[in-house]
């Protein structure tokens, strides 16, 4: 079992990398990926804590990107060791922006009668200092402050593109990010596709478009794929020649709590060591590639 999509405390989510080693050895997985948005800072400590354990470790991040009218994400997967400080640098300037969202959507918050402090935000429950502030910090405060009953009226309400507290994200284009993960020596794969919100042969053609710009693969398996979501990544995949990673996108906490470690939703994820073979593999994939995911899905 294998799990290519997490966060750590270093984005949103809710433990250390060195308590996410201590979970993924608890439920025996074989390898670990560490996606943190924008950031590779909590790749040392994850290494470190899996030193002299047989959970084998990816390097990796979701870099946000833009691309009109959809929402969108992409994976650097196994990005190169002596590639780390590029991304590093990338992470350090999204840090500042980062920090430029989190004072303004302060200010409408405030607008909107719920007082939150900056340092409510940018120090969590231990008193650490957190890498970047980004919204899932701002609900934990606004529950523990009884602004909202649960995390969902935050996200539909307060901080949708029509709420009052939207403030617009200005990442990089997908193609610079695909250009900057590629160059960089790392696979770029789109994550979680359903959240584009494009199926059918909209989605065939977003994605036969990113491929293009250099994309290497999508994500199939996420715990947000029904298995007819995975039939119809894997056909696109399969059609295109690309490959696939996945993952649960485990956060834990307030942020997709639904989404449990190794498992995904309702252990709805079963993904093969394939996966990471592939990802490595430089020629490109073969049908039988294919038809082994397909027992996957």
């Amino acid at each position: 079992m294998i799990d290519l999509h997490t966060h750590s405390s270093h984005s949103d989510g809710c433990l250390t990398p060195k308590e996410l080693v201590q979970s993924a050895l608890k439920i025996k997985l074989e390898a670990l990926a560490l996606t943190d948005h924008d950031a590779v800072s909590g790749l040392k400590e994850l290494h470190e804590a899996a030193k002299d354990t047989p959970l084998e470790i990816i390097n990796g991040a979701e870099i946000s990107v833009d691309y009109p009218h959809t929402d969108m994400e992409i994976l650097a997967m196994d990005i190169p060791e002596n590639s780390l400080d590029v991304f590093a640098l990338y992470q350090q300037e999204e840090v500042v922006r980062r920090e430029h969202l989190a004072r303004k959507r302060i200010d409408l918050l405030a607008k909107a009668g719920i007082k939150i402090r900056y340092e409510e935000v940018a120090y969590d429950s231990k008193g650490n200092l957190r890498t970047q502030i980004r919204r899932p910090h701002f609900v934990d405060v606004m529950l523990k402050k009884g602004y909202i009953k649960t995390a969902d009226e935050a996200y539909n309400t307060f901080f949708a593109e029509d709420g009052c507290c939207y403030v617009a994200n200005q990442p990089w284009p997908a193609s610079e990010a695909i250009k900057f993960i590629r160059d960089n020596g790392a696979k770029a794969i789109l994550a979680h596709p359903i959240h584009t919100n494009h199926k059918g042969q909209d989605l065939y053609n977003l994605v036969k478009e990113l491929k293009g710009y250099g994309l290497n693969g999508i994500e199939v398996f996420h715990s947000s794929h029904s298995k007819e979501n995975r039939k119809e990544y894997l056909e696109i995949i399969r059609d295109l020649g690309l490959i696939t990673t996945g993952g649960s996108d485990y956060h834990g906490g307030t942020a997709h709590p639904e989404n449990e470690l190794g498992f995904g939703n309702h252990k709805n994820l079963n993904i093969p060591y394939l996966v990471i073979e592939e990802l490595r593999r430089l020629t490109p994939p073969t049908s039988a590639y294919y038809d082994t995911l397909e027992e996957y899905l």
